[in-house]
């Protein structure tokens, strides 16, 4: 049972990176305050998506574990789907915290990619 999210992902002001808000709901009507995506803790994993309200494309994500050794590997990257939609895999047995930048593109013809913020997924259960 996966817990999903809204993302809307907007060009930042100075052009370089993604702004974005976060929902409970595709239409964003139903924000999550800040950045801190809790989620139940035999969630599995975090799914996010697009919200209707977005102007940005979101084609993947990067994560880690925070707190764990850094480093890049295909582990901790997701491509979207083709519904623009990225999952983040949690475990269901103990409770960590994921730091995440997801990666959006201008719709149609790529003419730059966006990192987000570092928003963080926690299976805390907190606010679910």
């Amino acid at each position: 049972m996966t817990y999903s999210v809204y993302v809307e992902g907007n060009i930042s002001e100075d052009g370089n990176f993604a702004d974005c808000k976060y929902f409970r709901d595709r239409e964003a009507t139903q924000p999550i305050d800040g950045s801190e995506i809790h989620i139940p803790t035999d969630a599995g994993g975090c799914i996010f998506g697009q919200a209707d309200t977005t102007t940005l494309l979101l084609i993947g994500a990067t994560f880690k574990t925070i707190g764990s050794a850094p480093g890049m590997n295909a582990s901790n990257f997701s491509p979207a789907s083709d519904e623009n939609e990225v999952t983040i895999v949690m475990p269901t047995t103990s409770v960590i915290t994921k730091g995440v930048v997801l990666l959006f593109s201008t719709p149609g013809s790529v003419q730059n990619l966006y990192p987000s913020s570092d928003p963080q997924v926690l299976n805390d259960g907190v606010g679910c």
